[in-house]
């Protein structure tokens, strides 16, 4: 085994990582005190001994580590089979030079400095690979790199510009790309398109599944690479992200390389599909309609029917809520069977009426107004909705100055979403009211209604069309995917809750 030469190949596995890392701390800043807890927790353990944190980290996270670091290296496993200790080592004390140079970067950012960038250490060991070789190795990778393609951060960045000059993301939608593009090349490096394999995308994978949740948010995992945020969620047997989630950031990932394929002249190959993890359970497993008994509880609850305040909600008094969104959006769901923040995004033009039916146009707009499939669609107000007064109620807003939405109050949450509030509050209420089982949510409506549909031998395609769902088999294949609005609301019209009395619930004036 040549020691230099693996040292050197060691030296350029960690120099992407550690400039996408600096990169990533100037747009976030000096470390916080938690970040910096963080990572001396990380060095503690890179810094207890070669055995001891190859044990700790697991035989298949060690595994995984030499097969990267082979793949990118391009050094010959055969030769280093019998030293296998020695490579893992030296993979070790390269984690520990860029843990500290990136560190040192981070207090560097605290304070005025104008010299420069003090990476001693790796400057040396880059130097001593240069003078044994690895330089002409280095140099000749950049021809090589032509012809398999632009790197991967360059072909995002152009993507980035495209969608943003043509209104094609959201800002809550860049910022998702980027989290998982940057996710990828911490794990894969940041290299030609055209270099990346089926392995690169299986190991994304295999890390997804195993991400923590909410990872930059816990002291455990705060800051550390995905890798040992993975063992790190073991050992404190955090949560990890869910299935959806794993598969929007596969799906990501995809669109990124097909949108690539469409750029470039050579044919660049789809790695991530077919991928997505198949969900363990159905959509109406993950949640419950509402009970008889627990719709009668919502709808004869204070809210409803008169409550000490818009603080105390959920006890009993004289203040009218047929004003607020606390009162309509659970009525709405009821009676739409639409997604929360579909309803909270409502602007005025988006209660309409044509041909005399009164209808709710659930579509995308600016930047805050979105629908999952993306397809617009026109859903009839059911007359009990009519009868408690929404239609009274849009007309009042629609009068008020200076305000555009149908519930003018709601703001949009970090994510950029409406219903981010909402769906907290509405969990809370139900808790309180003694209505909340573990599978019920604000969605539950949404079952409900379905269920509702087929009470009332609701065509299916049709009940698919007032949900926004995708159409399936020969429907989904012919035709626009939508249906006239007579015909819309004489379904609406057979949706019914025989069970449920809206006699208690105050009217709108």
């Amino acid at each position: 085994m040549d020691h230099t030469t693996l040292r050197a190949a060691v030296m350029e596995y960690f120099r992407s990582q550690l400039d996408a890392g600096k990169l990533r701390r100037d747009k976030l800043g000096p470390f916080s005190e938690q970040e910096k807890e963080s990572t001396r927790g990380a060095l503690d353990l890179l810094q207890q001994g070669n055995a001891e944190y190859w044990k700790t980290m697991g035989s298949q996270f060690a595994r995984d580590e030499l097969n990267r670091f082979f793949s990118a290296s391009g050094l010959p496993r055969g030769d280093y089979d019998a030293q296998i200790p020695k490579v893992l080592n030296e993979i070790r004390l390269g984690r520990i030079g860029a843990f500290k140079e990136i560190a040192e970067h981070g207090e560097r950012l605290e304070a005025y400095d104008f010299s420069e960038p003090r990476s001693e250490p790796l400057a040396a060991h880059l130097a001593a690979a240069h003078s044994h070789g690895v330089a002409s190795k280095v140099g000749a990778q950049e021809p090589a790199q032509k012809a398999q393609g632009p790197l991967l951060s360059q072909l995002f960045s152009d993507r980035e510009a495209q969608a943003l000059r043509a209104g094609e993301w959201a800002e809550t939608v860049r910022k998702d790309y980027a989290s998982w593009v940057h996710l990828f090349l911490e794990l894969a490096g940041d290299r030609p398109i055209l270099s990346y394999q089926k392995t690169d995308a299986r190991e994304f994978k295999a890390v997804l599944q195993e991400l923590p949740a909410n990872r930059q948010k816990y002291t455990e995992t705060q800051n550390l690479p995905p890798r040992e945020a993975v063992a790190a969620a073991k050992r404190h047997g955090l949560a990890v992200i869910s299935t959806n989630t794993v598969n929007k950031a596969l799906g990501r990932l995809q669109s990124l390389w097909t949108w690539a394929d469409k750029q470039l002249d050579e044919t660049v190959p789809d790695i991530f599909g077919p991928m997505k993890v198949a969900k363990k359970v159905r959509a109406r497993d993950e949640a419950d309609p509402f009970s008889k008994e627990q719709l009668q509880t919502i709808f004869s609850s204070p809210l409803f029917t008169g409550c000490k305040s818009e603080r105390f909600r959920a006890q009993p008094g004289n203040t009218d809520m047929t004003g607020t969104s606390w009162f309509w959006l659970p009525l709405l769901g009821l009676y739409t069977g639409a997604r929360l923040n579909e309803l909270c995004q409502l602007r005025q033009e988006d209660v309409d009426e044509e041909d005399g039916i009164p209808f709710l146009h659930l579509r995308e707009g600016d930047d805050a107004q979105r629908i999952k499939t993306g397809k617009a669609r026109k859903v009839p107000i059911h007359p009990q909705l009519v009868d408690v007064g929404f239609l009274r109620y849009a007309a009042a807003v629609l009068r008020a100055k200076g305000a555009d939405r149908v519930f003018p109050t709601l703001t949009q949450g970090p994510n950029g979403y409406f219903s981010d509030r909402p769906s907290k509050d509405f969990s809370n209420y139900l808790k309180t009211i003694g209505a909340k089982t573990e599978k019920t949510s604000f969605h539950s409506f949404r079952h409900g209604f379905k269920d509702a549909c087929r009470r009332g031998r609701v065509m299916p395609d049709i009940a698919d069309i007032l949900q926004g769902h995708s159409l399936h088999g020969m429907a989904g294949r012919y035709g626009a995917g939508d249906a006239p609005l007579p015909v819309l609301l004489e379904a609406m019209e057979r949706v019914s809750y025989p069970n449920l009395s809206l006699q208690q619930v105050w009217r709108h004036p």
